[in-house]
């Protein structure tokens, strides 16, 4: 690997074992499981064929 990108795996690597430590510790608050359902967006993917280059974007729940 490169210099950089080993550098760049190593931060990412303590960021998420910071994150895990400080989850175990209950630093974050707990999931309330009734609000799952509403975390998670559906999505859908169409095709279109254009001359242009146009980007069209939506969520819908």
């Amino acid at each position: 690997m490169q210099p950089n990108k080993i550098k760049k795996h190593e931060e990412e690597k303590e960021t998420l074992l910071t994150f895990l430590r400080q989850t175990k510790d209950g630093k974050f608050a707990k999931i309330d499981k009734s609000s799952l359902p509403h975390t998670r967006m559906k999505q859908l993917r169409e095709a279109f064929e254009r001359e242009e280059d146009v980007y069209y974007y939506g969520t819908s729940c």
